[in-house]
């Protein structure tokens, strides 16, 4: 952060992207010259929507740090100053498939890859079906919504798994996919050929092997590994979006976006729910571990 950023525009500075985690810590520093109590380190400004509305506002402050990379360096920097008082939640990504250990004092993780996925974990699923399915439909599938989004959402996760740096280091873009070109209708599935073609083009990585990687991602599949660990939130809502215009929706999902999707979400999560999660009991201990400090409410 620059000399004489104020904490008021501080997010605003953040959501360019411009800042490092020096600078971040900077600001953590500066702002503890005024103000006592927590501050958490969250990964993006969404996240800190829906974070903000369960800590104590008076006594814990929130900063986004433009990704976990970005929030776990901010917290370490600290640590190494013996800054007392900071804490971050990051998503827990691949790191229980990869087998590492995240026991860190200061470093708590969600309870699935990510908050997404713990948002569609919870009782916030079932209140937005409420809103945008058709009842008949659902019951005309036989499968429960929820499980037959994990089943859907599976093949990408371990595709993502597959490219990321711990597994096959192949850096594919999945940013930006039209899931309309993979995905199929009945049953509500991905098409492995099709999101292998639709991943290849979108990195163009054009000499990527196709039959190299089905053959890997069946493998994986047939692995049996927890789809809550290996499926992305991000997926998952694209996918549900999917199904509500193409399958199971009412009216008034004809035009469902994912930005729809995941702000209603949101908007149906609550305290109630955060207080059943694992998360919430290791922010509870984070403040046990340190009695000077409270984050929540």
């Amino acid at each position: 952060m620059t000399a004489g950023t104020s904490p008021s525009n501080f997010e605003d500075v953040t959501m360019k992207k411009y800042l490092t985690a020096d600078d971040i810590a900077n600001s953590a520093r500066m702002m503890r010259t005024q103000y006592r109590g927590s501050i958490m380190v969250i990964e993006g400004s969404t996240d800190m929507r829906l974070y903000k509305r369960f800590v104590d506002d008076r006594k814990c402050r929130l900063i986004p740090a433009n990704g976990k990379e970005n929030a776990i360096k901010v917290v370490e920097i600290l640590e190494r100053s013996d800054f007392e008082g900071i804490l971050t939640i990051v998503d827990a990504d691949f790191w229980r498939l990869d087998g590492i250990d995240f026991e860190e004092r200061n470093v708590l993780v969600t309870d699935t890859h990510d908050l997404e996925t713990m948002l569609i974990a919870s009782e916030a699923l079932d209140r937005l079906l409420e809103e945008f399915a058709a009842p008949f439909k659902l019951q005309k599938m036989r499968t429960p919504v929820r499980e037959l989004l994990l089943d859907a959402a599976m093949p990408i996760g371990l595709f993502r798994w597959l490219s990321s740096s711990s597994k096959d280091k192949l850096s594919l873009r999945f940013k930006d996919m039209h899931f309309d070109n993979f995905m199929q209708k009945f049953p509500l599935s991905v098409n492995i050929k099709h999101l292998i073609r639709e991943v290849k083009d979108n990195s163009n990585e054009h000499s990527l092997s196709e039959k190299t990687i089905k053959r890997k991602m069946i493998t994986l599949l047939k692995e049996e590994h927890d789809p809550w660990q290996t499926c992305s939130g991000h997926d998952i809502v694209e996918i549900l979006a999917f199904g509500l215009r193409e399958v199971f929706g009412n009216s008034d999902s004809r035009y469902v976006t994912e930005g729809i999707i995941d702000r209603s979400l949101r908007l149906a999560y609550d305290i109630t729910m955060f207080r059943e999660t694992d998360l919430y009991t290791s922010i509870q201990e984070w403040e046990d571990r340190n009695p000077t400090f409270v984050v929540l409410q």
